[in-house]
């Protein structure tokens, strides 16, 4: 079996990905992105959304993961929806905060995806959370 090359990940990006998931996923992300791509857009990715907007210290990070969640129920994007509302719990945003911006989210994209998300996030997501005060995890079954 092949060896599985050692990534780069700009350290910037660690850090972020870290705080908001965990070093595992973060680096998971980064292989799977080298997989189908290259290693150069992982980079490129790496520094521009962990290691660039995501590391601006103009809005809290908990705010920043609210916007998020918001932005995931208006584009029907579940994976990423799962994510965000990790990283929204793991920067501080409480089960209530986060069924509130997706209960706004009606206004913008509709009651399906409103009601799609919010099912995601008590049914799927709300069950697995970890307590808080550890370094920030995934929850078994949302690793991808």
């Amino acid at each position: 079996m092949a060896q599985k090359k050692k990534l780069r990940i700009p350290s910037k990006a660690m850090k972020r990905g870290t705080a908001l998931w965990n070093k595992a996923f973060t680096e998971k992300i980064a292989e799977d992105m080298s997989t189908w791509a290259d290693d150069e857009f992982m980079k490129l990715f790496m520094d521009f959304c962990y290691g660039g907007l995501y590391d601006r210290n103009v809005l809290p990070q908990k705010t920043r993961e609210l916007c998020a969640v918001a932005a995931c129920v208006m584009a029907n994007a579940h994976p990423q929806l799962k994510t965000h509302i990790i990283a929204a719990w793991n920067c501080g945003a409480s089960k209530k905060e986060i069924v509130e911006v997706i209960i706004q989210m009606a206004t913008y994209c509709g009651m399906p995806y409103m009601l799609q998300a919010a099912r995601i996030a008590w049914n799927e997501v709300f069950p697995n959370l970890k307590k808080r005060g550890n370094a920030a995890a995934i929850p078994d079954g949302l690793k991808n």
